[in-house]
């Protein structure tokens, strides 16, 4: 007998549409449960944080660090500094 860990998980990515990767066989499949995976509202996790310290006006807050982010994402460099 084997004794499971409840608080141990195994988890599987694959991403079959990309070269060189393929299915995985049925046997194995069968073992995991298939999990879909979004995007994340960042606006409203932004948004949540804000009201959790208490600003008020965290809704118009929250969608100008969005923008104020997204715009830093797409302009600077993806280099580390000190």
């Amino acid at each position: 007998d084997i004794t499971l860990d409840p608080t141990c998980g195994a988890f599987i990515t694959m991403n079959p549409g990309y070269l060189g990767r393929s299915e995985l066989p049925e046997g194995l499949k069968a073992l995991f449960r298939p999990m879909t995976v979004m995007v994340p509202d960042l606006i409203l996790i932004c948004e949540n944080m804000l009201m959790a310290e208490g600003f008020v006006t965290a809704k118009t807050l929250a969608s100008k660090f969005f923008c104020l982010y997204s715009l830093l994402k797409a302009l600077l460099s993806a280099q580390l500094h000190y």
